[in-house]
């Protein structure tokens, strides 16, 4: 099975001075050096046989920090030979569709082909949203019209489009991709089953990125491959993204980045105020994490530990790859059967963990772990096609 490395440019410790809204100094760790940080962590991926970098979207908050992925995976489609390039996700509903199918295109020719996943999502974070200037009410709508339009784009000579967003007149992509399968290798993440659905239907593969169980993906993977068969298509298999620390010691104090972890999610996508998502078309469902958000929001701002819920919002601990390197070989083992996925993207750094300890566990990893993955096969298990699905 091919794993690669995914990150993110995270400047947990800073959260502290934004929820205060207390900008009168800068952060006490400069962003600069966050990214440096993420880049050199990227930067082992192909000497230590990892199969691909992975690159997110995020932009305004400390969470993140990649504010364009393809431009990221063009700086290293420049310093490696090998590896494959990913992205966990492009938020489409950002992007003029035409600009973005020019810099898929362009980033195929820069690598030779090496853009192999091409994730995009519908994004979430209101703050993002308004920062770029898009509506959220419009969000879906300009995620489906996108993917008409890189569909086309990607596709054909020539095309047009018009839609109830965007008007594109007949045109050609200049330059053209080198590869013309640029279409089949988008993979879609979705948080609600509306859009699971709706994607499912058109053809879309699954990317999960740790937000549910792994037995809930498993059901997800099996309800696509309804949807698949339904529409005439064959069944697929996800790709799956995991957080990782390996180490040959106690793992006990990576609880507190796990924590800080959950809690940048919480407070970047701003789950702790339905008012965020209540009544925001598309966006419904997400109100419900209210509860549990909302206790993650006022001991982050308190600073008292003990205030801490012991469950919080964030990435699922079945999708945390954590603990010894023979006890994370089992765990990635439990999650294919459970999940079914063909490919799997470890993130290793996250929350407030140092990135030379970052860099150590993926290391360790590489050496201890990896060979053995890349040995396993990642079969499509019976539980997740269709005609197991109980009545």
């Amino acid at each position: 099975m091919r794993v690669n490395l995914g990150f993110g440019s995270h400047n947990s410790h800073d959260w502290e001075r934004v929820l205060a809204e207390d900008f009168s100094h800068p952060p006490a760790t400069p962003d600069w050096e966050c990214v440096q940080g993420t880049l050199a962590i990227a930067d082992l991926a192909e000497p230590l046989g990892f199969d691909g970098i992975w690159m997110p979207e995020h932009c305004g908050t400390p969470y993140g920090m990649t504010p364009n992925p393809i431009q990221t995976l063009s700086y290293f489609a420049g310093r490696t030979e090998r590896v494959s390039l990913g992205t966990f996700v492009v938020v489409a509903p950002w992007w003029h569709p035409v600009r973005l199918a020019h810099q898929i295109a362009y980033l195929d020719i820069l690598c030779n082909g090496r853009y192999t996943t091409i994730g995009i999502g519908r994004g979430v974070s209101k703050g993002e949203f308004a920062a770029v200037g898009v509506p959220r009410e419009e969000s879906r709508q300009r995620f489906n019209e996108t993917l008409d339009i890189l569909e086309l784009a990607l596709s054909e000579k020539r095309f047009s489009y018009e839609g109830e967003i965007f008007t594109v007149p007949e045109m050609s992509l200049r330059p053209e991709p080198q590869s013309r399968d640029l279409f089949s290798r988008i993979y879609s993440s979705s948080s609600t089953a509306e859009s699971l659905e709706i994607l499912a239907r058109r053809g879309m593969v699954p990317l999960f990125v740790g937000n549910k169980p792994i037995e809930d993906a498993g059901r997800e993977v099996q309800q696509v491959n309804i949807f698949r068969k339904e529409e005439g298509l064959p069944p697929c298999q996800p790709k799956n993204v995991m957080f990782m620390y390996c180490t040959a010691e106690d793992p006990a104090r990576s609880e507190e980045w796990i924590w800080t972890a959950n809690r940048d999610v919480t407070v970047h996508y701003g789950f702790a105020d339905a008012s965020n998502f209540r009544g925001v078309k598309g966006y419904e469902a997400y109100a419900a994490r209210e509860a549990s958000a909302t206790a993650v929001l006022a001991s982050s701002v308190t600073g008292d530990r003990n205030a801490r819920p012991s469950k919080t919002p964030g990435y699922h601990s079945s999708n945390l790859l954590i603990g010894t390197p023979e006890e994370i070989f089992n765990r990635i083992t439990a999650a294919q059967e459970a999940c079914s996925f063909s490919e799997l993207t470890i993130v290793p750094q996250f929350g407030t963990m140092p990135y030379a300890e970052a860099m150590a566990s993926t290391r360790l990893f590489a050496k201890e772990v990896l060979p053995a993955v890349h040995e396993m096969n990642a079969p499509l298990h019976a539980a997740a096609l269709p005609e197991n699905a109980l009545a």
